[in-house]
């Protein structure tokens, strides 16, 4: 069940174009529900087991022998991440039903991606196989460049969903190193295996660079500086999308797997002081340049990059506690980050897709313009109020607890070092900094006086009842996550803890010595601190004119683009052009030269100790083919080149027989007969053209490429031939062709042995048919028609 669990959703998406077609009254968006509400289901079914310490290990053979299988591993941390995939997805389903037009005519495309990052996403939480994590890793950036450019008609949509995909996949091909670096320090690409063989052998250099690589693909995904930028262009994509991906799943990706893998790393400070440090200044970037911002969603976009700097530093922390050995600072950490995945991705959703319903309505999201819009909408208001307040970390919502524990985490440090105080500060104002952003979103567009305006021609377009039932639902869930969440949080904790543990000997509470404690202190002096902000600097429109950019990163990335733009340009116009024969040439020089060259620099000599018998015959049909390689670079008349080049294919027939080699003698001659015949065809259309002649130093060029090709491929053959394993191919054959399940040694060979040289055989008998059947349709319309 588990592999049709990661599966259903891409399974389901081909029966998604026939329902779109056949059920045109009825929106997509209502049966697609089904499959995420489906998968939430067997998950919360696993709760109980995987609560009592139980986990669910399914293999599924792939390609093994490369390494790549699809192994899969429900734990705690797993099952997290799963629920809030099919769980937070059923909701944002249920909201397009209400927000995507039923009459959008690529709406079936819409939901088709939407399934295949849903797959995708249970792929990476759910793979143990860090190969198999990767391809579903790649899975989420390509899906999600797709959802993000749905809109492909704005050039904002376009520029953000390329930006991303740039971003999140040099992440990930770097990750890919980091895998292969591991593989090759441990011998096996399953996570598991890989911490076990940490904790029994101890650590190495290579450790460091397994260690850089993935936390560059952790970074890329999870918008951490320098790489953040690509999340606020990221929101051109459709509300839907924004709350789905860009709060709850892919933005997490990287948080989850530095809490999967990060353990490995733990033998250093280096880990996490480098998550510590990139984590608070992706954190103060993130909230302090949301208070300046005017679009609704580029605030959201902004919040969550903060939040996620603030998961990143809190998984430092809890690395650093455990190459400190500090077990309460290490368990209460992981706790602590497993509680916040949970909170943001609720109050964070919500919050966009009320941002999604003022967007519908008034057709703009620019919090300047926007005023007075809770006599219109005053459940948004309330439900806007609660999230905000959430994310603010205003107690009794769960969000209060979650902010308490990451102070607790973070005053721990000072225990390490009085060096973190930097950070403990940088904290500190990053958490009044979300508090204001946090007030600007609950109330700066719903109070104040209306502006009939700000909609020009267009019409207020307020929303069904409908589509406030998913904020609804995650609104609840904010306020009552406090009580539940230990079912789901310890088991996570456990899980990234790495080691068997049970419910009580885990750190999930904080005990302190007064009512009046410090994390409590500072949460109050914020609150009071960013309510006064709020009211005196950040409810008027006066802030927009600030420009607090700490650092840019946009224009770096701007400027990059265009040079690399304008080199790739410069190198296309130099090799590539409409010339075939200088095409060719490059092609040929680069080739002869790499062979050539690295053979020479490795050093490698051809010892050839034995020689195969030459027979008269061969002498005499390789003296025709050089005759006739020779006349060709003479002769003029095409008919006497069509039959020297096609002698010089069936000469090559013949070597073959002779050298016992039946069916490609056979393949051979088919094929030049084929050319043969094709070549006729195309001079008969070819007599109007005049013949060019050549210089000789155009000639004496192509005979030294020429030359120097046919130097490398002997190279090639010589070397392959020296260094070949002795063991006898045929041997092989005779021995299992029976437990290959064939008779007939022949029929194996072709059909197992040997199956991609036979399908690629056919393929190129194909594609010559199919040229040869152009040609004849070409002749019986009476020839092409210059189109000059």
């Amino acid at each position: 069940m588990l592999q049709l669990a990661v599966f259903l959703p891409v399974i389901a998406m081909f029966f998604v174009p026939f329902l779109r077609k056949n059920f045109k009254t009825i929106h997509t968006g209502k049966f697609v529900i089904v499959v995420p509400l489906i998968l939430f289901g067997y998950f919360i079914s696993n709760l109980k087991y995987i609560y009592s310490g139980g986990t669910i290990y399914k293999k599924l053979a792939f390609v093994s022998n490369v390494g790549l299988d699809i192994n899969l591993n429900l734990d705690g941390l797993s099952l997290l991440f799963s629920l809030l995939i099919t769980g937070i997805g059923t909701l944002v389903i249920l909201y397009s039903c209400y927000y995507m037009s039923i009459t959008d005519e690529k709406l079936h495309k819409f939901y088709i991606f939407l399934l295949i990052f849903m797959s995708a996403m249970l792929g990476v939480v759910l793979s143990d196989n860090m190969l198999s994590m990767y391809m579903f890793w790649e899975m989420t950036s390509v899906s999600s460049f797709l959802l993000i450019s749905y809109w492909h008609e704005n050039d904002t949509s376009r520029k953000g969903a390329l930006k991303s995909l740039i971003i999140t996949v040099f992440g990930g091909v770097l990750m890919l190193a980091g895998i292969f670096v591991l593989n090759n320090i441990t011998g096996s690409f399953n996570i598991s295996e890989i911490i076990e063989f940490t904790k029994n052998h101890g650590y190495n250099n290579k450790y460091v660079i397994a260690m850089i690589l993935i936390i560059f693909g952790a970074f890329t995904k999870s918008a951490q500086f320098p790489f953040h930028i690509w999340l606020p262009d990221a929101m051109a994509a459709p509300t839907p999308i924004s709350s789905y991906l860009h709060s709850a799943t892919m933005v997490k990706a990287g948080i989850y797997l530095l809490l999967r893998i990060g353990i490995v790393f733990s033998f250093t400070a280096s880990f996490g002081n480098i998550l510590i440090i990139f984590g608070t200044i992706t954190m103060l970037i993130g909230s302090i340049s949301a208070i300046f911002l005017k679009d609704l969603k580029g605030i959201l976009a902004y919040s969550t990059i903060s939040q996620l700097g603030m998961m990143t530093l809190m998984i430092g922390i809890a690395n650093l506690g455990l190459y400190n050995d500090n077990h309460y600072v290490y368990t209460f950490a992981f706790y602590a980050v497993c509680f916040h995945i949970i909170n943001h991705a609720a109050f964070k959703a919500s919050l966009f897709m009320i941002t999604g319903i003022i967007d519908h309505s008034f057709h703009t999201r620019d919090i300047e313009k926007l005023r007075g819009i809770k006599r219109y909408m005053p459940l948004s208001f309330i439900l806007s109020i609660i999230a905000g307040f959430s994310m603010a970390g205003i107690p009794p919502l769960s969000g209060f607890y979650s902010k308490e524990y990451f102070l607790t985490v973070v005053y721990g440090l000072t225990q390490s070092s009085l060096l973190y105080m930097v950070v403990v500060i940088a904290v500190v104002i990053g958490a009044l900094g979300t508090a204001i952003y946090s007030l600007i979103l609950a109330f700066k567009p719903f109070l104040g006086k209306f502006d009939n305006s700000i909609m020009g021609t267009k019409k207020l377009h307020l929303p069904s009842n409908g589509i406030f039932i998913s904020p609804i639902i995650l609104v609840v869930f904010v306020i009552i996550n406090t009580f539940i969440k230990d079912y789901i949080v310890i088991p996570a904790q456990q899980a990234a803890l790495a080691v068997k543990t049970t419910n009580n000997e885990v750190i999930s509470h904080v005990h302190h010595d007064s009512f009046f404690s410090s994390e409590l202190l500072t949460s109050i002096v914020v609150i009071i601190a960013s309510f006064v902000i709020y009211k005196l600097f950040a409810s008027g429109n006066g802030i927009y004119s600030i420009n607090p950019t700490i650092i840019s990163i946009h224009g770096a990335y701007n400027n990059l683009g265009n040079l690399l733009h304008k080199v790739s340009g410069t190198l296309h116009d130099t090799f590539v052009t409409n010339q075939l024969r200088r095409n060719m040439s490059y092609i040929f020089v680069v080739l002869s030269a790499t062979i050539i060259g690295g053979y020479f620099a490795i050093g490698r000599p051809m010892l050839i100790n034995n020689f195969s018998t030459i027979h008269y015959m061969n002498i005499f049909i390789g003296l025709c083919i050089v005759v006739c390689c020779v006349a060709l670079t003479t002769v003029y008349n095409r008919l006497v080149l069509i039959i020297l080049s096609s002698g010089i294919g069936f000469m090559m027939t013949a070597l073959y027989v002779t050298f016992r080699a039946p069916d490609l003698a056979m393949t051979q001659f088919v094929i030049e007969s084929i050319s043969t015949i094709i070549f006729l065809i195309a001079f008969i259309l070819l007599t109007d053209k005049t013949k060019q002649v050549e210089k000789h130093s155009f000639k004496l060029t192509n005979a030294i490429i020429a030359t120097l090709t046919g130097i490398s491929f002997i190279i090639v053959g010589l070397v392959s031939y020296a260094y070949k394993n002795p063991s006898e191919i045929s041997q092989f054959y005779f021995d299992n062709v029976v437990a290959s399940g064939g008779g007939n040694i022949v029929n194996v060979i072709i059909v197992d042995f040997r199956g991609f040289d036979t399908l690629f055989e056919i393929t190129v008998m194909t594609m010559v048919a199919l040229i040869i059947y152009a040609m004849f349709k070409i002749i019986k319309r009476g020839g092409p028609k210059d189109e000059n």
